[in-house]
């Protein structure tokens, strides 16, 4: 059916016709259509979040579930390792496992250092650079 110039007909999307509609009627009415498209689009990306979230969140504690086991995996191996070498060599366990925890301080303490060495590093500096000749040249010191 045709949707404008007689009435009592109807668009293809059921509303009736009653009148020919003018300009301002169609803007209102493109309007209200992209309102309806992007509340769509809105309700589905909302959707499409909470299921992201809920898929990170299963991620997430699975990490934490390996970095656990991983982790007391980790002990019982050195344990292991401490009982083992005591066996062979026939020292006393607790001199072996004393050894093993300098060994770690001494991991951790030259992990430290390194951070603190780069810790002051600089961060982007070229894009430092740029946002600070940029700020210069709107305060009008510059020469951009």
């Amino acid at each position: 059916m045709e949707t404008t110039g007689h009435t009592g007909g109807s668009v293809p999307g059921g509303r009736p016709v009653t009148e020919q509609r003018g300009l301002i009627d169609g803007l209102l009415s493109l309007f209200g259509s992209f309102g309806r498209y992007f509340e769509a689009i809105g309700a589905l990306a909302g959707e499409e979040a909470r299921e992201a979230g809920e898929l990170f969140l299963r991620l997430a504690v699975m990490l934490a579930a390996a970095i656990f086991f991983a982790a007391f995996g980790y002990v019982l191996l050195l344990l292991f390792s401490a009982f083992l070498i005591a066996t062979l060599f026939h020292v006393s366990w607790i001199w072996i496992l004393l050894g093993l925890t300098a060994l770690h301080f001494l991991v951790a303490v030259i992990c430290a250092l390194h951070v603190k060495n780069h810790w002051r590093t600089p961060v982007f500096p070229a894009t430092r650079s740029e946002i600070s000749r940029d700020l210069d040249a709107m305060r009008g010191g510059g020469n951009a």
